[in-house]
């Protein structure tokens, strides 16, 4: 097999495998749980807020 003819194949492996991955990125049973880790920034901010809230009444 001419070396060519393995880099067209490794290239059309590569290619499916992205388009596989960009089709299990945006699925719909993905976004659940992709919305939830986007959220995960926010929820810290909350815990901080009280727990600075807290710290405050015991003073």
């Amino acid at each position: 097999m001419e070396y060519t003819t393995l880099h067209s194949i490794f290239t059309v492996i590569l290619f499916v495998g992205f388009i596989a991955f960009v089709i299990w990125a945006y699925s719909k049973k993905r976004k659940t749980d992709f919305d939830q880790a986007a959220n995960l920034v926010f929820e810290d901010e909350q815990k901080a807020q009280q727990k600075t809230k807290q710290e405050s009444d015991h003073e």
